[in-house]
């Protein structure tokens, strides 16, 4: 019996706990320092462009390209392009031009042999009308009135056909130009494809502009130029680097990236010497972020690095490096997680705890980080702040 009841006692105690305990935190003065972590790699600060030559026309097909980080002379050949398909358009115009030339003797024969009917048939009328005019007259004795309208009506017939046959020889003379004059337009087509295919064919190396390191370059599809692949005029497949002096590429989450700016001190350590410390500061920021990966919907700020020194036995162009980039710090200051921090149109407010209950305190924020906000003004130290929003019960 003595058991049950202490049972009953025990339960009705768990009863009669609070429902709506929420967690909470004393304010008190400490440190705030806002970083700001980041992931790049290594590129040198100045490199000269190794790129497809400028006097390409069209789109060409790369069928070789040395291998990443090879030494290099300036002249040397660094990559060739596939030759084969100027060589077949240059073949297959110029038989389009000798097409063209025969097209142009068969049409001009055509045209000539034409040309003799038409001037065959106004012989013959020409000699036809001389007779008629020879042998006309009206004497009414000669002929009858019939006869002689019959023979007017033949002259003025005879003198037509002539007109007719003088303007389809001039009518002729003009085709058999104009078509002469289409088929050169169309060789002269041809001809340019020709000379573009002749010229693309002295350009089909492309050589290092200096000696140094020749290193690839990713290219639109987000990966270095291999054989096969589709490059352009003007196109950069890679660098020349002057290794000498280093920078760091790197990149941050877009959310993360608050407080980002030029001048920023950063402390940086190579993936493959982690034990070796690197300081620099942040001299460029791209002013949109943007996907890393072309099918990647996650959003980056990239950000350049100038480094305080570089040693060239270990930092090489592409290394793999972290950072952490010091934002802010601020000694004996109130900050709270940035989950009691409340805002909504323009004003801000944290739940403070008053006796058994919590009542809304406005405050106004300062510097922010990724979990935590200075507060300015509207606290005190050992004030007690909920970490989540309580609701407006009696604890």
């Amino acid at each position: 019996m003595t058991r049950v009841l202490l049972l009953l006692l025990l339960l009705a105690g768990c009863g009669e706990a609070p429902r709506d305990q929420v967690l909470t935190l004393a304010v008190e003065p400490q440190t705030f320092t806002h970083i700001i972590d980041a992931r790049g790699q290594l590129e040198p600060a100045q490199a000269q462009t190794v790129s497809v030559p400028g006097g390409l026309r069209g789109p060409q097909s790369l069928s070789w390209v040395a291998e990443n980080f090879t030494p290099v002379i300036k002249g040397q050949v660094v990559a060739r392009l596939d030759g084969q398909r100027q060589q077949l358009d240059a073949s297959l115009a110029q038989f389009e031009i000798d097409k063209l030339a025969l097209d142009g003797q068969l049409q001009q024969g055509r045209d000539q042999v034409q040309l003799n009917e038409i001037l065959s048939g106004r012989q013959v009328t020409g000699e036809e009308r001389e007779l008629a005019e020879r042998f006309h007259s009206d004497d009414p004795r000669v002929y009858s009135r019939i006869e002689i309208i019959d023979n007017m009506r033949n002259r003025d017939y005879l003198d037509a056909k002539l007109g007719y046959l003088d303007w389809d020889e001039g009518e002729q003379r003009n085709r058999s130009q104009a078509e002469q004059q289409l088929i050169e337009l169309k060789q002269q087509g041809h001809l340019s494809k020709v000379q573009t295919a002749t010229q693309n064919l002295k350009q089909m190396e492309v050589v290092a502009p200096a000696d140094g390191l020749f290193v690839l370059v990713n290219g639109f599809q987000g990966r270095p130029a291999i054989s096969g692949d589709m490059v352009w005029s003007g196109m950069a497949i890679g660098t020349i680097p002057d290794v000498s002096r280093m920078e760091a590429r790197l990149w941050v989450l877009e959310s993360e990236a608050a407080g980002l700016k030029v001048g920023l001190p950063v402390e940086l350590h190579l993936d493959a010497y982690p034990d070796r410390l690197l300081r620099g500061k942040v001299s460029r920021v791209e002013a949109l972020a943007k996907p890393k990966d072309n099918n990647s919907p996650v959003n980056y700020f990239a950000f350049n690095v100038e480094l305080e020194q570089t040693d060239t036995q270990v930092m090489f162009p592409g290394r793999e490096v972290t950072a952490r980039v010091r934002v802010g710090h601020q000694e004996q200051v109130f900050s709270i997680p940035n989950q009691a921090l409340f805002q909504k149109e323009g004003q801000a407010w944290v739940y403070l705890k008053q006796g058994r209950r919590f009542v809304k305190q406005p405050v106004t924020p300062g510097d922010r980080s990724l979990n935590r906000s200075v507060i300015v003004s509207g606290l005190n130290a050992g004030d007690v702040i909920a970490l989540a929003k309580p609701a407006e019960v009696a604890l």
